[in-house]
């Protein structure tokens, strides 16, 4: 399991330092006129090949030549064309961004506007880009916000996502087997060895405590509030209703809700005379019970 889990990792890591495809620029020496250069450009498009090609001044339109019109009319999906600033493309370069998969293009470039000459020879212009060439010269920022197709070429300057892809998964991989040799170090770690009575009497021991009731713990047992000292004056009153720990007395022929204030005690049964008081709070309406011997005993020492 553990070497099955090793090559897989090796071979993701192997997946994800492979380039995902060659990236090539375009060669100087190419040629002067148009339809030489797409030919020669051409080789490296059929491999596969992105390749870039950088305006770094105007390019001339001569596909009227033998040949030409079948150049123009060749596959240039993979063909990135970049216009840099202060750069003018002419006739050429303007044909280059139509044809062109990606056309990246400066703010302050200066695309040229493409005469009838250069129109004719395109395979088409129902594209947005070639419909706005068809009117007049523009700015490369004008055809980004006009989002005819063109992308700004200092965006892209410093970003290829494929690649910070492939490096994050690169280093995810090699956590991942960093801990795959964590892992397998920690189980050839030999294992202390303890003997078989050693067992046996750790194993007794443990069922003898689990096997043990435990003692439930005392529950305390409380008959009424705890209100501290008697507050005040005290009446004699019958208990009508058991007192656990409220119920209700009689006083005067009227009933009183009352609570038993003698919590360690056992409550008088309905019949049974208390002592009651009012309670601590001014508000309250529950009157506070007591055994009629603490009065007796209360007056007999006054």
């Amino acid at each position: 399991m553990r070497h099955t889990l090793f090559t897989a990792l090796l071979f993701g890591l192997l997946i994800a330092v492979i380039p995902a495809g060659p990236v090539a620029a375009a060669r100087a020496d190419c040629g002067k006129n148009f339809p030489t250069r797409l030919g020669c450009w051409q080789d490296a498009l059929d491999d596969g090949a992105v390749v870039t090609v950088t305006l770094n001044k105007p390019l001339g339109f001569d596909a009227g030549q033998k040949g030409g019109q079948a150049a123009v009319r060749r596959d240039l999906k993979n063909l990135r064309v970049q216009v840099p600033a202060g750069v003018h493309t002419g006739q050429g370069g303007s044909a280059l961004l139509i044809l062109a998969g990606h056309a990246l293009v400066d703010r302050d470039a200066r695309i040229d506007r493409l005469d009838d000459r250069t129109l004719a020879e395109l395979p088409t212009c129902d594209g947005y880009l070639c419909k706005a060439l068809k009117k007049s010269s523009l700015t490369g920022g004008q055809l980004i916000d006009k989002k005819v197709g063109v992308a700004e070429l200092g965006g892209h300057k410093s970003t290829d996502h494929t690649r910070v892809l492939q490096l994050a998964l690169t280093g995810v991989l090699l956590l991942l087997l960093l801990a795959l040799l964590l892992a397998v170090r920690r189980s050839r770690t030999p294992a202390t060895e303890i003997s078989a009575e050693e067992t046996s009497a750790e194993t007794s021991a443990e069922t003898t405590a689990r096997l043990r009731p435990v003692p439930p713990a005392p529950v305390p047992v409380s008959y009424g509030r705890q209100v501290g000292p008697r507050p005040g004056p005290s009446r004699t009153a019958v208990v009508r209703t058991a007192l656990h720990p409220q119920g209700y007395v009689e006083l005067d022929h009227v009933l009183y809700r009352a609570v038993w204030a003698e919590p360690d005690r056992t409550p008088p049964v309905p019949g049974a005379y208390v002592e009651v008081t009012d309670a601590h709070e001014p508000d309250s309406d529950v009157l506070y019970a007591f055994p009629p011997a603490a009065r007796h005993h209360a007056r007999g020492s006054s």
